[in-house]
């Protein structure tokens, strides 16, 4: 269907498109039957109602709408599975005295739908004697004690003060929890919350229409694959392991290839080893890699020669050539970056089987969130949602606003997040994000990586290590990000600032009786002229800059940075 079609053409379509739809509902009606057939089967004396697989279908259908909103999917399916439910047994909602039914059916039918018959009892008793004997669910003013019942779900006004709350024969599985709860998460509920950082897509169809194809791909990761990361990440918050996080600092369409995996594998191979030989522990790999196509600016615009362009913002946005065309950011190159994701995810695990030596983690920072979302899928043995991008998700320093997008999407997958922690960032602004993001201090859930600057880390680490002594989190650091300097115009950074901040975190977390969990860098297994050390000065930056956005240390320079840390852990070590 398309606008250039004659009006009684598309009107043609859309009573066909209708046809189709009814068609789908007749199925989906008779399917529905047979559900009662199974469920008499069961038995159990438990409603038809199934309210926690109700609230999975709707969310994973607005996960995957593309045109249509949240709101629009949840009214429809609503009503849609009301139907569907009064075609299995006749269900009733009873309200007890007390309550008012105008302003409780409105919020009350979208929830059940209008299938529904709604009465009132004339005693709180009567209520919930129709629930235990009947196919009903007694509306109750207070979450009182109701015997066989089942206190499942809470019905709120629009500023959030509870109503009433609803009982009856639900097993213990599907209750929905109705205490003070947080919003309603989705992996679509990010877009109705401010998005830092976001391109402006100049074609929302285009968008539309790659959303939708990404939605219906391969993931990158897979859930097996990332449940045990969060298990070696609970045994890096208990000092029994180190963490190394390293890779590109954006990856790029031109220079992917086997050789430069291999590179970044073998260089994150060699530094755990030299690690794990010093300190005795584990080292657990986490490469910047299989989706790290795309970073924050500090500037949105470039000028160059009195001609301003957006600024590049990583290969799934836009070019790096300052010309308008390549500048302009373009949906279609989210497709490529997740086909390079999957292809260097699937090398990624032939070279972990070769080196025998434990997985190979993926992570990225979480900045697309058109993208995220296209890629996030439920699982229903775990009955929660996880980011099919990679295995773990970070969220900027310029990102983690409490009621930003990023948080929000970040705050309902199951993956491990990290979060970048910057020298603007205060002690209750770290608290309130580890309450929002990691809400049951569940091990393993949260990184938190540190990025100060060599000058400064020593004002600003101790402070919000004491914020959240306690928890059950990482703490690693980035000498990288607050370490960089200009040398005639080029970006760089200096070996020296990063031993020396990384030194620093060593220090302070033992000062602060706090396991030290690792390091997060950006390098490549190449021998690049990018930072100042070791064989390269500044006078040799020039010579094989390859980075199309930040300095990252060399194969040299990674290893000297490695052995550093090894010489630190093991005198520790011995210590101890």
């Amino acid at each position: 269907m398309t606008r250039h079609m004659p009006l009684a053409a598309l009107r043609a379509e859309l009573d066909s498109l209708d046809d189709a739809i009814l068609a789908l509902i007749d199925c989906r009606l008779a399917a529905t039957a047979a559900i009662a057939e199974a469920k008499a089967d069961e038995g159990g004396g438990t409603l038809a109602l199934r309210p926690r697989r109700q609230a999975e279908i709707v969310a994973r259908l607005q996960g995957r709408a593309v045109h249509a909103s949240p709101e629009a999917v949840a009214d429809i399916w609503r009503e849609l599975m009301a139907h569907s439910l009064q075609a299995q047994r006749r269900t009733e909602i009873i309200l007890a005295p007390g309550l008012d039914p105008l302003r409780l059916e409105a919020p009350l039918r979208r929830l059940y739908g209008s299938a529904m018959q709604l009465s009132q009892a004339a005693t709180l008793a009567d209520a919930l004697d129709a629930a235990r004997t009947s196919e009903a669910i007694a509306i109750l003013p207070a979450p009182i004690e109701c015997g066989a019942l089942t206190l499942f779900d809470r019905i709120d006004a629009a500023n959030g003060t509870p109503l009433a709350w609803c009982a009856g024969r639900v097993a213990a599985a599907d209750w929905l929890k109705p205490p003070a709860l947080a919003p309603a998460w989705t992996p679509a509920s990010w877009r109705q919350h401010k998005a830092a950082q976001m391109p402006a897509w100049p074609d929302a169809g285009s968008l539309a229409r790659v959303e939708e194809e990404l939605a219906q791909a391969e993931p990158v990761v897979t859930l097996p694959s990332t449940l045990p990361l969060k298990s070696a990440l609970a045994d890096v918050a208990a000092g029994r392991s180190f963490l190394i996080q390293g890779g590109d600092c954006a990856e790029s369409f031109a220079e992917f290839g086997s050789e430069k995996v291999v590179g970044t594998h073998s260089l994150l191979l060699d530094m755990a080893a030299t690690i794990a030989h010093a300190s005795g522990k584990d080292v657990i790999r986490l490469a910047r890699i299989a989706g790290q196509f795309a970073k924050p600016r500090s500037e949105l615009l470039e000028t160059r020669d009195g001609l301003t362009l957006p600024a590049y913002r990583g290969d799934a946005v836009n070019g790096a050539d300052f010309t308008h065309a390549a500048r302009t950011p373009e949906p279609e190159r989210l497709l490529r970056a997740h086909r390079q994701s999957r292809a260097t995810a699937a090398l990624l695990g032939g070279l972990d089987a070769v080196a025998d030596a434990g997985p190979t983690w993926t992570s990225h920072e979480a900045l697309l969130l058109n993208n995220e979302q296209a890629l996030t899928r439920f699982d229903a043995a775990t009955r929660r949602w996880w980011a099919g991008s990679g295995h773990l998700l970070w969220i900027g320093d310029r990102t983690r606003q409490l009621d930003g997008a990023h948080v929000e999407y970040a705050r309902g997958i199951a993956n491990p997040i990290g979060l970048k922690c910057g020298p603007t960032m205060s002690a209750d602004e770290l608290r309130r994000l580890c309450d929002r993001l990691d809400p049951h201090d569940e091990a393993g859930r949260l990184l938190l990586i540190g990025r100060f600057g060599a000058g400064a880390i020593g004002r600003h680490l101790p402070r919000l290590m004491r914020a959240v002594r306690g928890r059950n989190v990482v703490w690693a650091i980035d000498p990288m990000h607050g370490n960089g300097r200009s040398s005639g115009g080029t970006k760089t950074r200096h070996l020296t600032d990063i031993i020396a901040e990384t030194r620093a975190f060593l220090d302070i977390a033992q000062a602060e009786r706090v396991h030290a969990g690792g390091i997060h860098l950006e390098l490549t297994g190449g021998d690049v002229t990018e930072c100042v050390g070791g064989t390269v000065g500044e006078a040799d930056l020039g010579t094989r800059y390859r980075s199309h956005c930040d300095p990252r240390l060399n194969r040299s320079q990674a290893l000297e940075l490695a052995a550093e840390v090894a010489g630190r852990l093991a005198g520790r070590a011995l210590a101890a």
